[in-house]
């Protein structure tokens, strides 16, 4: 008796990408490159067509999406501030004061611990910025000035619930926890086979929970 059998139902083809989603993809793997490249190398060490070849494409293909060096490497400095900024202002997680600086310290030297490639390019770009490239120093006061904003906020509201000390001053609190977390950071990625940087990082929560609880 002859068995029946079912007649195969083709697999929906999968839906062909758009040539923006296309030009999305690429651009995205271009700068991925880039910012491998010059967190091994610095922005000397960059071409486009050696971008190019990094992501897998042609050697054209960087210069044909961004048309030069300059372009591109704007273009990745957007891409890892955008990056920074999200790390530098993290949602508000409502446990009071002292502990979210705190974590929020321990964020920050995680970030040390477990970079990404564009977090390595953009510290390697913020020092070649202290040599004159005027646009990306500005890219970096646009994060400090949030990052100090954000801890300026989570010190008033520290005030107002009555935990943080009657005396500090959320602006010069703000300051001084900024540039005491930027310092260290910098001289983890610098020099990591240097510091001790768990100790590191328990005593500048220390420092950050005696400065707030200040009288």
């Amino acid at each position: 008796m002859p068995t029946h059998v079912s007649p195969t139902v083709p697999s929906p083809e999968p839906a062909r990408r758009t040539q923006a989603e296309r030009r999305a993809r690429a651009e995205h793997a271009l700068l991925a490159a880039a910012a491998r490249l010059v967190a091994e190398h610095g922005s000397a060490g960059v071409t486009l067509a050696r971008v190019g070849e990094e992501a897998g494409f042609s050697r054209g293909l960087a210069s044909h999406y961004f048309g030069s060096k300059g372009a591109l490497l704007a273009r990745l400095q957007e891409e890892a501030l955008a990056e920074a900024m999200a790390a530098a202002a993290p949602e508000r997680s409502g446990a009071g004061a002292v502990r979210e600086l705190c974590a929020f310290a321990q964020a920050c030297l995680d970030g040390v611990r477990h970079p990404t490639d564009l977090g390595r390019a953009f510290v390697v770009l913020g020092a070649e910025a202290l040599a004159g490239s005027s646009e990306l120093t500005d890219a970096v006061a646009r994060l400090d000035a949030r990052m100090r904003d954000w801890v300026a906020e989570v010190v008033r509201q520290g005030a107002a619930d009555g935990e943080v000390g009657a005396g500090v001053d959320p602006d010069a609190a703000a300051t001084a926890v900024v540039g005491l977390l930027k310092g260290l950071v910098v001289q983890a990625a610098t020099a990591p086979g240097a510091l001790a940087l768990d100790r590191a990082t328990a005593e500048a929560q220390r420092w950050i929970r005696l400065a707030l609880t200040a009288a």
